[in-house]
């Protein structure tokens, strides 16, 4: 290497540097380990830098990922909260379907004593029979909206149901209190009918006269009822009637007890059908014990035969 020579051209001439010459070497060492020094310092400065770019960009990279991360959780949790919100509106209204059912089965069951229906034939609490054959599937899945809507749908028939059944209760209960304000009953719990309404043979002169309703004989002392519900009107003497109880029972109908032996009612109390108004007897004008016994119409008096008998 010492026989190495370096050129050197300027503006005087070509010079010479031979790396035999010592101060030669020594200056070109120098300017080496200068240089190499640089490239060293160089490289401290510069690798921070290029290793602070790499961490920013692996920073930036990061953050993003966790974004990306928690937007996603964000989206989950709405997702869960509006799936959970839907299960709450459903169960509530499944809630209400099932107070709706209750009601409509208790409903149905007073119909059907109120209609005299036979419950084996119309059983609420059983499983009505379902089925089907060769069922196509449609290929459409349930979802929380298409079974809520279900839910709703169903709600609004059980709605419809129940007005139906409240119009057919209310027909049936007017019914049936027509029918108890109705003169239905026997005026005696046991006896026999000993004169009809209509011509007879009066029993006290043998002539031809118009009976305006029916006499029942019966046992000593028997009870006399009440053929309706109604009000009293008069609970008293009443002339040829002797002691005679009236009841008015709206609708236009009214009911007469008369030649009864005690009055066992007061004027203006209710009564029903079938309670003990008076005792059997032979007051006013009679020949013995029985208990004449009329059916008024808006006023006028009528057969009371046909109410009896029904």
């Amino acid at each position: 290497m010492q026989n190495l020579t370096i050129l050197k051209q300027d503006h005087r001439g070509v010079k010479q540097y031979s790396l035999a010459d010592r101060s030669i070497r020594f200056k070109l060492f120098g300017l080496m380990s200068l240089g190499l020094a640089l490239v060293f310092t160089l490289g401290l400065v510069t690798a921070p830098l290029l290793l602070g770019m790499s961490s920013d960009s692996d920073k930036n990279t990061i953050q993003q990922l966790q974004a990306r991360v928690e937007s996603g959780q964000a989206e989950l949790n709405a997702l869960k909260k509006g799936v959970q919100n839907d299960i709450d509106a459903m169960t509530l209204q499944i809630g209400q379907l099932m107070a709706q059912s209750t009601r409509l089965n208790a409903l149905g069951s007073r119909l059907t004593e109120a209609s005299d229906m036979n419950p084996d034939d119309f059983d609420l609490n059983a499983m009505p029979g379902l089925g089907g054959v060769d069922l196509e599937l449609t290929g459409e899945i349930n979802t929380p909206t298409s079974v809520y809507n279900s839910l709703f749908s169903l709600e609004q028939s059980f709605e419809q149901q129940q007005e139906q059944f409240d119009v057919l209760s209310r027909l049936l209960n007017e019914q049936s209190i027509a029918q108890n304000v109705t003169p239905h009953m026997l005026p005696l719990e046991s006896g026999w009918i000993s004169s009809y309404y209509g011509k007879r043979i009066d029993p006290f002169n043998g002539k031809q006269v118009n009976h305006s309703g029916l006499d029942f004989a019966g046992a000593y002392n028997s009870k006399i009822r009440a053929a309706a519900d109604g009000v009293v009107v008069w609970a008293g003497d009443r002339g040829a009637y002797g002691k005679m109880v009236e009841i008015d029972h709206g609708n236009g109908f009214m009911t007469r007890y008369g030649h009864t032996s005690s009055v066992d009612v007061t004027l203006g109390q209710r009564v029903t059908a079938g309670e003990n108004i008076a005792t059997m007897g032979k007051t006013g004008r009679a020949t013995s014990e029985h208990v004449h016994f009329e059916v008024l119409k808006n006023g006028r008096k009528v057969n009371p035969l046909p109410f009896v008998q029904s």
